[in-house]
């Protein structure tokens, strides 16, 4: 019974661990993403305005 419950406590572990990572690379997927968006609007505004003071 006792290895049922350290395999048990073992395979919760190895969950928990996971999680944490899967949730900690979500966030930095995250805020990469946007932070890309950022730029890319910014290029693309750039872009315009001075394609525009051209004509």
């Amino acid at each position: 019974m006792s290895e049922i419950k350290g395999q048990l406590l073992g395979m919760l572990l190895v969950l928990v661990l996971f999680s944490a990572v899967a949730a900690a690379v979500y966030g930095m997927f995250n805020k990469s993403t946007e932070d890309i968006s950022k730029r890319v609007d910014q290029e693309t505004s750039f872009v315009t305005s001075s394609h525009a003071a051209l004509y």
